[in-house]
């Protein structure tokens, strides 16, 4: 087991874009066997054309699948799941703990051997029959911009017993869960409040008292599905505890159609007890921002597929975060030391094109890297620049702040700038000043901040950083601000 503690979180509702299994399918051999067997599972239950939608090089979107496959989409989640897992299990990851989210629980159980990938597949498939059949009439989820407290609050102003919070999500969203009539008239005293009110993309008030019927119907459905020793501690947030042998799973299962879900606590709690890298198993960053809105650093997060980058790339991005740590095999399984360092640094470079640059400049790529790991050991603490290389670091004055670039003016940019934070951290832009420190103030990490600073670049089409620039420099809105525009970026 790794020194470093990690827990592994399954996502459920949401979770899942068009690519997502075509990504791993393509990139990764174990994929292929382990969705096939999750779709000669899942036929007999959703039929071949469900199925056929799955292992097509391009699936239909979340939102193509919600409106006309939403048994097919609850699958698509829960094999984007456990395929990912699988790709990070046969390079050696072993965490301390595994979560589920609401339909991730699925994936979590499955993933500590409880059930086999094929017998998960069948549990998905009863949920989604089980909550059809049991015609639930117009109900849906939604997530409020609030805590669970005031939440329960306006839950009990409207006075629905069918309907409340289903997620505690963390101290500035939860979600509802329950009758259209109710959850709208929620919707229009949260805008009476200015509190944010969104719909989910959800086929189900899933976590409701609504579902009682259907969750008699699933557990009935499962009864028969023999479960095995766990070989590995599995966390619910539902039940607010770990997993036990003498547990019936399946109808603890069924039960979670109508309980809580508080994820909150979970986080919390195993932050409190030493887990400080939380590996988010399945498509998107949801739970990987979620996280990271509940604890501050020095706990880490680690999404492995996005679409944006390609979620390949991201996940290969992932093991090698996770080999640093020692928690998987260094390489990705197999790759040569030219491939880990394109996979990580340039994935969508061609390898031909990474090798002749790394030829000619991989020498200032080492500079730069150690240059960024004395500025971090300074940083903790360890050793300061000046002790560890005997030179002193260069004192320099302040430069005056440029006005603008390319026909903005620098307020402007630095708005521009506090809006692009704000999405990628979850923040409300109005945190962002100029002068907020990013890392003191904030919690952004050397690696968020790097990884912030390539999509400004990217935003404002400015020249490659030289080898002797370090990202810890620019650790406010203003400095990145005077940065853009000392480049010549275009705005």
């Amino acid at each position: 087991m790794p020194e470093t503690s990690i827990a592994v979180l399954f996502p459920g509702q949401g979770a899942f874009y068009g690519r997502a299994l075509a990504d791993l399918w393509d990139e990764f051999p174990e994929v292929g066997p382990l969705l096939t067997e999750i779709g000669d599972a899942a036929r007999p239950l959703l039929g071949d054309s469900a199925v056929e939608q799955l292992l097509a090089v391009r699936t239909p979107d979340t939102e193509q699948l919600l409106r006309e496959a939403p048994e097919a989409l609850q699958l698509a989640i829960y094999a984007a799941s456990t395929a990912a897992h699988g790709v990070l299990r046969a390079r050696g990851l072993r965490p301390n703990v595994l979560v589920g989210h609401s339909l991730g629980e699925i994936s979590a159980l499955v993933a500590a051997g409880a059930f086999s990938p094929a017998e998960g597949a069948e549990i998905v498939c009863h949920r989604s029959i089980a909550l059809r059949e049991a015609g639930l009439g117009d109900a849906y989820m939604a997530a409020i911009g609030t805590d669970a407290d005031r939440a329960q609050k306006l839950v009990d102003l409207v006075g629905d017993p069918l309907s409340g919070i289903a997620v505690e999500n963390h101290d500035g969203q939860t979600v509802l869960s329950g009758r259209a009539e109710t959850l709208d008239a929620i919707g229009r005293l949260a805008a009476v409040l200015k509190t944010d009110f969104a719909r989910l993309k959800s086929p189900y008030a899933f976590h409701s008292p609504l579902l009682g019927p259907a969750a008699e119907k699933f557990a009935e459905r499962i009864a028969d599905i023999r479960q095995r020793p766990l070989e590995a501690t599995v966390h619910s947030p539902i039940l607010g505890r770990a997993y036990e042998d003498g547990d019936r799973l399946t109808e603890l299962l069924a039960g979670h159609f109508t309980t809580r879900v508080r994820f909150a606590d979970t986080v919390r709690e195993l932050a409190g007890s030493g887990v400080s890298v939380f590996v988010e198993c399945g498509a998107l960053d949801a739970l990987s921002r979620i996280t990271g809105r509940i604890v501050a650093a020095p706990v880490t997060t680690v999404p492995t597929l996005l679409p944006e980058a390609g979620g390949a790339a991201v996940l290969r991005q992932a093991l090698d975060r996770l080999a640093l740590l020692g928690a998987v095999s260094a390489g990705g399984g197999g790759l040569s030391t030219a491939d880990q360092l394109r996979a990580a640094l340039l994935s969508d470079v061609p390898a031909e094109d990474f090798e002749a640059f790394w030829d000619g400049r991989g020498g200032d790529v080492r500079a730069f890297a150690r240059e960024a790991y004395l500025t971090y050991l300074g940083a903790r603490g360890d050793v300061g620049e000046e002790a560890r290389t005997g030179v002193a670091a260069p004192q320099t004055a302040p430069a005056a702040r440029p006005a603008g670039v390319a026909g903005v003016d620098r307020g402007t940019l630095v708005r521009q700038l506090a809006d692009i934070y704000a999405e990628a951290l979850e923040y409300p832009a109005e945190v962002f000043e100029e002068d907020t420190d990013l890392e003191a103030e904030l919690g952004v990490d050397s690696v968020k901040q790097t990884e912030l600073l390539v999509r400004v670049g990217n935003r404002y089409e400015l020249p490659p950083r030289p080898s002797d620039v370090r990202p810890a420099a620019y650790n406010t809105l203003g400095k990145i601000a005077d940065l853009i525009i000392a480049s010549g970026g275009s705005a």
